[in-house]
């Protein structure tokens, strides 16, 4: 609001490249691979879950910086860093990125429940959830990923859907689950950038300038109700006729 402004000195990460990708990761368990105990996964009224946890089992939303356990950058050409290759695009122009190999990982638990009773049933076991298991996927990218910059990854969407496999008995003898996964990945590197601007100082408090403010009435249809001829209360609470 008309202050001076000036120029500043910031660091902040530059962002050099930017792709999202779908991710699917499978995983095959055997009866022997889940131990259930007295819950039975072959009841028809079980419902499945796939829970995203950090390493020690607890729940962890995507925003949550440890969503991701680990991301490591596998070596794509020894000693020479990360090697470049020529892409053609769509529109026929040749463009050079590097690839960029990631190892991503993290952790989930599998969840059992039987809907006609819930995990806080207290007769038979209504409930199960598994030990904390591992998901990992390694992935080429082709960026614009210069010496000198890193991948940030993030988690975007996670997902899971299991078919229980079921002997001819009725019985427990394994699972497919399919993960699915939504990987944002962004070139990045601090650098120190001039803008033009000026310091930010903080707003005034506003806690007393609040009060309960004006009663306001909601508007009235008058050609509609009340109309001439019904009758009426006053502000005492009695009525009264229009003539």
């Amino acid at each position: 609001m008309g202050e001076h402004l000036e120029s500043l000195c910031i660091r902040v990460p530059k962002v050099y490249d930017w792709v999202k990708r779908e991710i699917e990761v499978a995983r095959i368990f055997g009866s022997e691979d889940l131990s259930f105990g007295a819950f039975d996964p072959a009841s028809p009224f079980v419902d499945m879950e796939v829970i995203l946890t950090d390493e020690a089992g607890n729940p962890v939303d995507l925003s949550d910086e440890n969503s991701i356990a680990e991301v490591l950058e596998v070596s794509t050409a020894r000693g020479t860093g990360r090697r470049e290759r020529e892409i053609l695009l769509p529109d026929g122009e040749t463009v050079t990125l590097h690839e960029v190999r990631l190892s991503i990982s993290g952790f989930y638990r599998i969840k059992f429940t039987r809907d006609e009773f819930g995990c806080d049933d207290t007769g038979a076991p209504a409930c199960f959830l598994s030990t904390v298991l591992p998901w990992s996927t390694t992935q080429r990218f082709y960026l614009c990923a210069p010496e000198g910059t890193y991948p940030a990854v993030r988690l975007d969407h996670f997902e899971g859907q299991g078919n229980v496999q079921l002997s001819s008995a009725g019985l427990f003898q394994g699972l497919d689950l399919d993960i699915m996964l939504c990987i944002s990945v962004q070139v990045e590197r601090f650098v120190n950038i001039e803008v033009e601007g000026s310091y930010c100082h903080p707003r005034p408090e506003l806690l007393e300038t609040l009060g309960c403010g004006p009663t306001v009435h909601p508007p009235q249809c008058h050609d509609l109700f009340p109309g001439t001829h019904h009758s009426h209360c006053d502000d005492h609470g009695g009525e009264y006729e229009f003539e």
